[in-house]
């Protein structure tokens, strides 16, 4: 007949315990400390990209207005993209990756409404 000592077997049942717990504390660790840049690092792409979605856009509208006798910038309004893209000035129409729409400003420079640092930097 074989005796099993209890304490052995409880000593085992903590040590997984133990052992889930700590593995547990280390993974909501590791994300408190990484999804944080991780989001930046994404907003910072995102930033990078509309930018230079922005410049392409502006080529095109100069290219429209050094073709065309009507200038395609309205100071204040949106950005005609489908009108870029019918003549010929666009490729294919791009959007901000955070959902932004083109717009110009005052001086009729193009900016996007969630990043709106125009074509600084």
């Amino acid at each position: 007949m074989k005796l099993i000592n209890i304490n052995t077997t409880k000593r085992r049942g903590n040590l997984a315990m133990y052992s889930i717990v700590f593995i547990l504390c280390g993974v909501l660790m590791a994300m408190f400390i990484f999804f944080p840049q991780y989001m930046n690092t994404r907003s910072g792409i995102y930033s990078i990209s509309c930018r230079d979605i922005r410049k392409k856009i502006s080529v095109a509208i100069e290219d429209h207005d050094v073709n065309n006798s009507v200038s395609a910038i309205k100071p204040g309004e949106k950005v005609n993209l489908d009108l870029l893209k019918e003549k010929g000035f666009l490729d294919e129409i791009k959007i901000c990756p955070e959902k932004g729409i083109f717009m110009f400003d005052n001086k009729g420079k193009v900016v996007c409404t969630v990043h709106k640092d125009g074509d600084e930097k």
